[in-house]
């Protein structure tokens, strides 16, 4: 972007709030309204191990005098520990609900389910939103600590890593013993 246009479009947003004039906002009742909205879990704890599926639910509740349009909650997860990568998508297949409206002081609860694909600690928890609004409620955090799974069958193939050979030496002594017998 051209720096004089930047610096005109800059001054034009801060003189009007500098002279006391507010710059007309067309989602300002919608942002008090998305800030009404609380959430919380179920739980605070949960302790899994890699592959291993797991539920919790949330609550919102609408604690305003107004009934709520467009009320979206969204899943997240991520990690205490620096170098796991986290793709909630990985996670949980539905991550987004679009809930159409939320009568005045009602509440509705959802039910979300995960699959913990990594081992370490996370943190999981529900943002909500309204379609038009400008604030995000959080719930409070659910703390996922989700250990490694240590198998000797990993995957399912230590019976295919035991008849192979067994297979191949059993094919190796009958040939050896044909032969043998054809001399």
């Amino acid at each position: 972007m051209n720096p004089a246009v930047a610096a005109l479009l800059l001054v034009a947003a801060v003189i009007p709030r500098a002279a006391g004039a507010s710059l007309p906002d067309s989602t300002a009742g919608w942002s008090a309204a998305s800030a009404a909205v609380s959430v919380h879990l179920d739980r605070t704890t949960i302790s899994t191990r890699i592959g291993q599926r797991f539920a919790f639910s949330s609550t919102l509740r609408n604690e305003s005098d107004q009934p709520l349009p467009g009320v979206i909650a969204h899943l997240n997860v991520l990690s205490l520990d620096p170098g796991v990568y986290v793709d909630p998508e990985d996670w949980s297949s539905r991550r987004t609900s679009y809930l159409g409206s939320l009568p005045a002081h009602a509440s509705t609860r959802l039910v979300w389910t995960g699959q913990a694909v990594n081992s370490g600690r996370f943190v999981v928890y529900v943002a909500v939103t309204v379609t038009h609004g400008t604030d995000v409620s959080a719930s409070n955090a659910l703390r996922l600590a989700v250990a490694q799974q240590r198998t000797l069958d990993a995957g399912g193939v230590l019976p295919l890593a035991v008849t192979m050979p067994a297979t191949v030496l059993l094919l190796m002594g009958f040939a050896a013993r044909r032969r043998r017998g054809l001399r």
